[in-house]
């Protein structure tokens, strides 16, 4: 069995996302995926959500004309990602329109298991339009008791698991896990959130490629997919004061949609000669938990500024004492 952390190294976009072609509707992964906690015990164990979720949305680009981009991805995550085994992705196509077009992709790893992931892609050509409104966003103002003097460069990796006992492993000197793909780096928020109610608090993770992406945009609309799921569900739980107590946690249904025009999303943008360089920037935050379930939300901001992308998240978050006999991966 290969090491639960051999996907945990600094590897180029590109690299983690190459395929390998079975037939003109079916690839194979090649990379091994993150594995959140790595080889520390209490690690998930698992696949880390974000990689599948990107790398189907690929594959489904390998199947439409070369026109056509995406802008809406809805996943369901039914089965834990191995660690062991490559994903095998078959795209369907849906339709293929004038202005947009549609596939849909599903992912099975262990034979007999059936499928692990789903999702529906749609792609649509690229246009402008007069309509154009989005709220004023200036992070350094909003956010200026946590970024007044910094830069995204200056804060610290995003963690391998953003919960208590991972941060205290790290104040003691363990190493941060390597997340393959892309740089991403988090805003510690205390000088904000401290003094606010859960549902008001903020986490925010800035975020660009690791090595050089090819001029094709979707591959770059699947690196903005890839970092949407970074730690996700552990921020909610964070910010509702259960990060160190939850039972069970898992990602059920999440989606991606991008608002921009195609040149504010790609992500080899020059420095913007803002306080932002050419990161782009996620604001995350919970506004809903109940049932043994969380809303995970949040918005992407382009280096100038430009709202280009929401996400929302419906995940498995529960407290308590786990069921005894439950087999998690039937949950």
């Amino acid at each position: 069995m290969p090491n639960p952390a051999a996907g945990n190294e600094y590897v180029p976009f590109v690299d983690l996302m190459r395929l390998e072609t079975i037939n003109d509707v079916t690839y194979r992964s090649i990379a091994q995926p993150f594995n959140p906690g790595g080889n520390i015990a209490k690690s998930m164990g698992r696949a880390y959500g974000g990689h599948v979720y990107a790398q189907a949305a690929w594959a489904a680009a390998q199947t439409v004309p070369a026109s056509f981009v995406l802008h809406n991805v809805t996943g369901w995550f039914i089965l834990p990602g191995l660690l062991d085994l490559p994903f095998i992705y078959k795209v369907h196509n849906i339709r293929d329109g004038r202005s947009y077009c549609t596939r849909i992709v599903n992912v099975t790893q262990a034979s007999g298991k059936g499928v692990c992931f789903t999702c529906t892609c749609s792609f649509k050509t690229d246009e402008s339009s007069d309509l154009d409104a989005q709220e004023p966003m200036d992070l350094w103002t909003k956010y200026d008791s946590v970024l007044t003097g910094k830069k995204p460069g200056d804060f610290p990796e995003a963690p391998g698991m953003d919960v208590p006992r991972y941060h205290k492993m790290l104040q003691n000197g363990h190493p941060n896990d390597k997340f393959p793909g892309l740089t991403m780096k988090r805003v510690d928020m205390s000088a904000y959130n401290d003094s606010r109610e859960p549902l008001d608090r903020r986490q925010l993770i800035f975020y660009r490629p690791i090595g050089e992406l090819s001029s094709d945009l979707n591959l770059h609309m699947c690196a903005h997919l890839y970092a949407s799921d970074r730690n996700s569900l552990f921020i909610v739980a964070a910010h509702l004061g259960v990060g160190g107590s939850f039972s069970q946690m898992g990602s059920l249904t999440h989606t991606v949609t991008f608002h921009a025009p195609l040149k504010n999303l790609r992500l080899d943008q020059k420095d913007s000669g803002l306080p932002q360089g050419d990161w782009f920037c996620k604001e995350d935050r919970t506004d809903r938990a109940s049932v043994g379930r969380a809303n995970f939300h949040s918005r992407v901001f382009s280096p100038d500024g430009v709202h280009v992308m929401s996400i929302m998240q419906d995940g498995m978050v529960r407290v308590g004492e786990r069921p005894a006999g439950k087999d998690v991966s039937r949950l």
